[in-house]
């Protein structure tokens, strides 16, 4: 069936209590209410907003693939060499 062979449907939802319907005008979707969006064109940023943005949200640098695979590689390892020494002084303290 093409688009415009259909015929418009209500669509209900439920907030809480609150039940209502949405009509759809035509092809469209059902505008928002004027108002309800303010426009930001007109907003300056503040000097943290612009620190903000540029600083805290830039792209984070990574290492490369090489390095992750052998770090991949190396934790395990180094991780049980760790354990090893934990246990020895334990064993040491211990006595």
């Amino acid at each position: 069936m093409k688009p415009e062979e259909r015929e418009s449907r209500e669509l209900t939802y439920r907030i809480g209590r609150k039940r209502s319907t949405i009509v759809p005008n035509g092809s469209r979707f059902p505008a928002a209410a004027p108002g309800h969006s303010p426009d930001l064109s007109k907003v300056r940023e503040s000097r943290m907003q612009r620190w903000n943005r540029s600083y805290l949200w830039r792209k984070a640098p990574s290492p490369g693939l090489r390095t992750l695979q052998a770090a991949v590689f190396a934790a395990p390892v180094l991780l049980f060499a760790l354990f090893l020494w934990m246990v020895y002084e334990l064993a040491r303290l211990a006595k």
